[in-house]
């Protein structure tokens, strides 16, 4: 059985126990609703409203770090600080998740922060620097490695991890003006939630247990622009104690 499944079976299993020792033969849970004597007992798990139970739900996680044009070889610890506010990142403890939470990854990706800007043409067959070329240089020779504990559980080029959302638009630049001019702008992957890398098997983070990725490039890289900030995530499941 998967791991999630089986924790999941163990609470209920663990809840009708204890509702046979009370002598109840059925599950009362008092949800909200007009019936509110009884809910199946798979319910229990999604259950938000009682102490004492963990609840399992979708969560994300993620943490940024600021790209330093023509220097960063090496962007580490994700998740290894608790940010200042919730735009740089949401890790509660750093490095780890306080008990008794627990976390299933399912999916990882990364977002580049840019914003369109306008860029001069160069000369045909050369690279055209801008939002696009920064993406691809990014993605053509990066790595990122999850590590938990001492041990590594995943790397992946860059180019295979997407972002799975972000603004969306067509732009050009006419005009005058706009004589060798182009309005540029990109993002790493199409702006759609499920357009993201799914891990074949899910990952699971104990709680207290420590864990961060790390990004590497063998050269460093000039951006367009300047330095950059750079967001990853890690999509999955959460496990918590219910409010």
């Amino acid at each position: 059985m998967r791991p999630e499944l089986f924790m999941q079976q163990q609470a209920v299993n663990d809840m009708l126990n204890q509702l046979g020792q009370q002598g109840q033969n059925q599950p009362v849970m008092g949800l909200p609703g007009i019936y509110t004597d009884y809910y199946p007992p798979e319910f229990w798990k999604y259950n938000s409203q009682y102490a004492g139970k963990l609840e399992w739900i979708g969560w994300r996680w993620w943490d940024t770090k600021t790209y330093v044009s023509g220097t960063t070889t090496l962007l580490s610890k994700f998740f290894g600080t608790v940010p200042a506010t919730p735009d740089l990142g949401n890790m509660q403890v750093a490095s780890q998740l306080a008990a008794p939470n627990a976390f299933m990854i399912r999916a990882v990706g990364w977002w580049l922060k840019q914003r369109p800007r306008v860029v001069t043409s160069v000369a045909t067959a050369n690279p055209q620097p801008g939002a696009v070329d920064n993406i691809a240089q990014l993605s053509n020779t990066g790595v990122a490695q999850l590590t938990i504990g001492s041990k590594v559980y995943g790397q992946w080029t860059l180019f295979q991890l997407t972002s799975g959302g972000g603004p969306f638009a067509m732009m050009n630049a006419a005009g005058a003006a706009a004589a060798n001019l182009s309005t540029d702008w990109g993002m790493n992957g199409i702006p759609d939630p499920r357009a993201i890398y799914t891990l074949s098997k899910p990952i699971f983070i104990a709680p207290q247990i420590n864990f961060n990725v790390d990004l590497t490039w063998p050269t460093a890289i000039t951006l367009n622009g300047g330095d950059t900030s750079l967001e990853f995530f890690l999509d999955g499941d959460i496990v918590r104690p219910v409010q």
